[in-house]
């Protein structure tokens, strides 16, 4: 049932915004949330299926906390995701409001942000914010946690708890919303919040499966599809093709996901409108001009041409966005993507196709209910489809009921896994949240670790962690108050894993001085690099390890076989690292190290972010030579250069390649750019007339500021 706008009371701001973008009704779960006082601040948790009309009740209650004087925030998993959202808002900058963003810079305060009324973060810089108490917190009113099923995640879990507990202690609202959760009662009994839940869709999702033995796709709803070929996807895809729809296929590995894109590029190409080629040209045209990698332009810009694409977490973040857009405006008509596709971005289909087999470092297994319910979600495309179709493509009539009739798996804490508990326990004592280890249990109490285990075993726990970071030097007491060390109030703020401090300063300690490789491998050795993609390490590279080991070059390796595997692995992220550094090509570290552009853009943003961490570490120890080590290091990390560059490439335009560029042409610094005549600039390769006036103009910002 859909109701009428007016059928509740709404601030006029609100209604008039929108009703000026079409808003007329109201969804089920928009009617239900604000019937359970979301304008009243009352918490309210919402599980709806996709585009059941959440994003509006985030909307509606976040624009209600500016109404009522105060700010309102609105987090979510994925930068991708948070920026998606944060154009969507800034649509109330029309009735007076100020929307910013910030996704990144852990240390920083944040104090800027006051400025606005909403603010958009990712899950873990929400959390760096709230360590750091900015002024305007106190004027936070609303807090809208998206995607909440990431509370079952072991990485992003914690976060969102501890995000949920401070809410929760400092009486701001919480707006929790997901589309697929398990035990959607205790999450609501978490948050003190009134739970919505709704099977309300604007499209109406059809589940089924291939059945092999009969060569055909069997519904749900009784219907029977004959398969017309010896292959079902080719059969659904022309099929798609002939009525004008499109598939989305959900494979469980980047290889898997290429190889079927190639394979049904032949397929489609022979359904595409002249109209359709020539969009397709200057979407490709486009991909060239944005990616930075020849090798994913050539893999991927004959399959756009075709109406095909693949979609993974190794495609650069340029790549991923012409896909989306392409997808989006019904150019591409096929994707075979990796489950990364269904994690919140707007991307349905009218048909999805989704294989559970999934292949980990610990061999074959299944994908879950929950990430089913997530793929499935993405069937049906409102205003275009009349119906969604979500179809298991790898498993027999008996093993497919667990997915189509199964219950959602249980939301867990993983708040009580010891990493995470360690990075959490130092947080909340160095942010003044507990000072004794009974407060920090009580801040506890608000998480949903809480519900899931006793207080005598949290207790425990929490002991013991303090005792550990006791030991690494993180914590120390006064009288009957336990507080953070220098050192343990610079690693909570910084917002690194304790352990991570820790094996840099005992392997910096080893060494007076040491080549550039060891730095990087002491980065790559902490458990916050441990979640980085890197693939296998090829022999070669271990007998290079084993060497410069031998040589005291790289610290030495473990004897544990798990530790040695992690030291090997973290050799192969420094040489890439170090390969980054010296400038070498991109699709030159593609090739070599087999890894891709979205696997290089995580490693030097995490490699950025751990060199800027392990220079304030040592500073805070004394180790000042390796602490303005690691600074030039991050310097040269985020922008991929060698050290001689580094002033060049603090200008907008300017990147490593240009940067080079000026250098060889005896332009090594900013002065030396101003001083340069402008047509000389616009000689040198890569530069044009206009480029060469906003460099220019950059620079001359950047002068009169040093």
């Amino acid at each position: 049932m859909i109701y009428d706008i007016d059928e509740v009371k709404l601030p006029e701001v609100i209604r008039d915004g929108l009703v000026s973008r079409g808003y007329v009704k109201l969804t089920p779960p928009q009617y239900d949330a604000l019937r359970r006082g979301l304008l009243n601040f009352k918490n309210v948790v919402v599980i709806a299926p996709t585009a059941s009309g959440k994003t509006l009740i985030a909307e509606v209650a976040l624009v209600n906390a500016y109404l009522n004087g105060g700010m309102g925030i609105y987090t979510s998993p994925l930068k991708a995701l948070a920026y998606e959202k944060f154009i969507e808002l800034k649509f109330w900058e029309h009735y007076g409001l100020r929307v910013g963003i910030s996704t990144g810079d852990f240390d920083e305060v944040g104090e800027s942000l006051g400025r606005y009324d909403i603010v958009v973060t990712t899950y873990e810089r929400l959390d760096s914010l709230l360590r750091h108490k900015p002024s305007w917190l106190r004027r936070v009113k609303t807090l809208v946690i998206d995607e909440l099923h990431y509370v079952n995640d072991v990485e992003r879990g914690p976060i969102i708890e501890v995000i949920g507990a401070r809410a929760l202690m400092l009486g701001i609202q919480v707006v929790g919303l997901s589309a697929t959760v398990g035990s959607p009662q205790k999450l609501s009994k978490w948050l003190r919040a009134e739970l919505v839940l709704s099977d309300w869709r604007p499209v109406r999702l059809i589940e089924g499966y291939y059945d092999r033995s009969s060569n055909s796709l069997v519904f749900l709803n009784g219907r029977v599809e004959h398969v017309s070929s010896r292959d079902p996807i080719e059969h659904i895809v022309v099929k798609a093709m002939k009525e004008n729809y499109q598939v989305l296929i959900f494979k469980q590995s980047r290889r898997l996901t290429e190889s079927l894109a190639r394979k049904l590029a032949k397929v489609v190409y022979k359904y595409l409108s002249f109209s359709d080629r020539v969009e397709l040209g200057r979407l490709a045209r486009r991909l060239s001009e944005e990616s930075s990698s020849k090798l994913e332009v050539e893999s991927l810009k004959p399959l756009i041409m075709n109406g095909v694409a693949y979609h993974h977490a190794g495609l650069s973040l340029a790549a991923r966005r012409v896909i989306e857009d392409g997808f989006r405006a019904k150019l591409i008509k096929v994707v075979a993507a990796t489950p990364t596709l269904a994690a919140g971005i707007n991307v349905p289909a009218r048909r999805v196709l989704i294989y559970t087999a999934r292949y980990s470092r610990s061999g074959y297994d299944r994908i879950t209910v929950t990430e089913y319910k997530q793929m499935a979600g993405r069937a049906g495309r409102p205003q275009y489809d009349p119906y969604g179709e979500a179809i298991i493509m790898d498993l027999d009539e008996d093993e497919v009921k667990r997915y189509l009739r199964g219950d959602l798996e249980e939301v867990i804490s993983k708040l009580r896994i010891e990493r995470a508990l360690r990075i959490h326990v130092l947080a909340t004592i160095a942010s003044g949240y507990a000072r004794t280890v009974n407060d920090v249990a009580k801040f506890f109490s608000n998480t949903l670790l809480a519900i899931d285990y006793s207080e005598r075993s949290i207790v425990k726990n929490i002991r013991n962690v303090v005792k550990t970071l006791y030991s690494i030097g993180m914590l120390r007491s006064i009288g009957d108050e336990i507080v953070p060390t220098e050192l343990g109030d610079v690693v909570s703020k910084l917002y690194i894993d304790p352990v991570s401090a820790t094996r840099v300063i005992n392997l910096m300690y080893e060494v007076s001085e040491a080549p550039t490789i060891y730095y990087l491998h002491t980065l790559t050795l902490t458990p916050d690099f441990a979640r980085v993609r890197v693939g296998s390490v090829r022999r070669g590279l271990e007998d290079e390890a084993l060497m410069l080991a031998d040589e005291g070059k790289i610290p030495p390796p473990p004897y544990s076989e798990v530790e040695y595997e992690l030291w090997l692995r973290g050799f192969k992220v420094a040489k890439v690292l170090q390969e980054w550094i010296s400038e070498v090509s991109e699709d030159s570290i593609y090739e070599k190290y087999g890894i891709a552009p979205g696997d290089l853009m995580n490693i030097v943003e995490t490699g950025t972010w751990l060199a800027y961490a392990a220079s304030k570490v040592c500073q805070v120890v004394n180790l000042d030579k390796h602490s303005r080590m690691f600074m030039i290091l991050s310097k040269r990390i985020e922008y991929g250069v060698e050290e001689d560059l580094l002033d060049l490439v603090r200008v907008k335009g300017i990147g490593r390649v240009r940067a080079r560029t000026l250098a060889n042409a005896g332009i090594r610094t900013v002065k030396d750019l101003l001083k340069t005549p402008k047509y000389k600039l616009i000689n040198l390769k890569g530069f044009g007339e206009k480029l060469v006036e906003q460099i220019i103009e950059e620079a001359k910002k950047l002068y009169a500021r040093s």
